[in-house]
């Protein structure tokens, strides 16, 4: 699986250089710094597995770098190199959480059973830590809560596509709806689970950086490169890269994604050599990605690469029947959370709950009900304690929207559609905080579409 990688930290040039070449011709992927300040530098962007770390160094002292390591998270295991006469020394780096020490000069083969021995300890911590986060994100998958067909169906599928762990995958479905569960469902179900699964969220970075964040850097490959990056693609060897909002990816971007779909190989930016990335690719979008086929916004080699095996998770109005589980599993979260009593819903509450169109889909409803946790004083949640413009919404049909069965029987059809297509926009952009493009992926709608329909309206937003 991963290939790990290995920083040696001497002055000693001769010996550096003679180390490295003996480790990389063992496969693996080897760093060297000549102090104790370069090392903490480099150990910051190339996260080392192992650090082969002699105690005399120029500035800072081999003792000093190994305690400003174990400051870090998830610090890399640590052998100390060291001479015959810093008995005393090698002592205090063990108990200060060195993992072994060798003393030089050292047979090349007596260090590399050290390293191994070293990696195999670093192996089974990380697996271990692994199953104590999976355990501690057990909470989170139960969100995916559902009795429904459609949900049934959803978790027989996360099943399947968990025993073939190598197979891309692309999860279709509303903003809100949990295809981030889902993913990280698919991966710590499968035998990826301890290894990485590292989430990328395709809007959240410029274009101009996203390239950069996926694939890394070589210290000088431009202005600002000070110090080697490891990209997000690199981190997540042998587990999995979950990419979402993949549809707001851009062309260029998308054309390097592909190559690296293709070969599962990539270069950092100003780097000439090869790196090999054994990880698996899950990726969403709430878009149509054959309309943005269509409108040449999405790459059709790059769609077809990615959806190896695709899964439709269903907006929450179309498995309303799942609403009072859902309600039942965040109130019991969130009132043990706050260290409050259990609280339930009253009936108006839950006739609410079951007519509103949820256009944000589960993620609205988990925010609703975490509101009215907060503000109800006693063990029931009212209407009162709902958001005010789901009060300002709870609509049944046409005619309690007009409050009158009469006059909506004395009105034109286009009339009537009107004002309940102007009440649903408003809503919309109510619930979004004004936001046209949160506002149309609500209504399951464009945002050109959304503003041709305010324009249309003269609503004035």
């Amino acid at each position: 699986m991963p290939h790990p990688r290995i920083l040696i930290v001497d002055d000693e040039t001769v010996l550096a250089r003679s180390l490295t070449i003996d480790l990389e011709d063992d496969g693996f992927s080897v760093d060297t710094a000549a102090s104790g300040e370069a090392a903490l530098e480099l150990i910051q962007v190339s996260r080392p597995d192992l650090i082969l770390l002699d105690l005399r160094l120029p500035g800072m002292s081999g003792i000093d770098v190994l305690e400003k390591i174990r400051t870090f998270d998830d610090h890399p295991a640590v052998i100390i190199m060291t001479a015959y006469g810093d008995t005393q020394t090698t002592v205090e780096a063990v108990k200060r959480g060195a993992d072994n020490f060798i003393n030089k000069p050292f047979e090349l083969h007596e260090l590399k059973q050290l390293i191994q021995k070293a990696l195999n300890a670093q192996k089974e911590k990380r697996e271990f830590e692994y199953l104590k986060y999976q355990q501690r994100r057990s909470r989170r998958f139960a969100n995916l809560v559902g009795e429904s067909e459609s949900m049934q169906s959803v978790f027989e599928k996360i099943e399947l596509l968990a025993g073939t762990d190598d197979c891309n995958v692309l999860i279709l479905g509303e903003s809100g709806t949990g295809k981030d569960l889902v993913a990280s469902a698919i991966h710590y179900k499968s035998r990826r689970s301890k290894y990485p699964f590292v989430e990328i969220n395709c809007t959240a970075f410029p274009e101009s950086l996203l390239e950069s964040e996926l694939f890394g850097y070589e210290k000088g490959a431009f202005t600002d490169a000070k110090a080697r990056k490891v990209g997000l693609l690199e981190l997540g060897e042998g587990g999995t890269i979950f990419l979402d909002e993949i549809g707001e990816m851009a062309m260029p971007s998308q054309a390097k994604l592909l190559m690296f779909l293709e070969k599962k190989k990539f270069k950092r930016l100003g780097s000439g050599k090869d790196l090999e990335v054994d990880a698996r690719i899950i990726a969403a979008t709430n878009r149509d990605l054959e309309k943005a086929m269509r409108d040449h916004r999405f790459r059709q080699d790059l769609y077809y690469r990615l959806n190896v095996a695709s899964l439709h998770l269903p907006p929450l109005r179309q498995r309303k029947s799942d609403i009072p589980l859902l309600v039942d599993y965040f109130l019991g979260s969130f009132c043990e959370e706050m260290g409050k009593e259990i609280i339930v819903p009253s009936k108006a509450v839950m006739d609410l709950f079951l007519s509103h169109p949820w256009y944000g889909n589960v993620r609205e409803l988990r925010n609703v009900i975490e509101r009215a946790v907060i503000f109800a004083r006693g063990n029931v949640i009212e209407i009162e304690h709902l958001p005010q413009e789901m009060r300002g919404s709870q609509v049944t049909g046409i005619r309690d929207f007009f409050k009158a069965t009469e006059t909506v029987d004395n009105l034109p059809i286009d009339q009537i559609l009107g004002a309940v297509e102007k009440e649903l926009l408003e809503n919309a952009l109510k619930e979004s905080g004004g936001n046209k493009t949160l506002a149309a992926e609500r209504l399951g709608i464009s945002r050109f579409a959304f503003k041709r329909r305010l324009d249309r309206l003269k609503l004035d937003y």
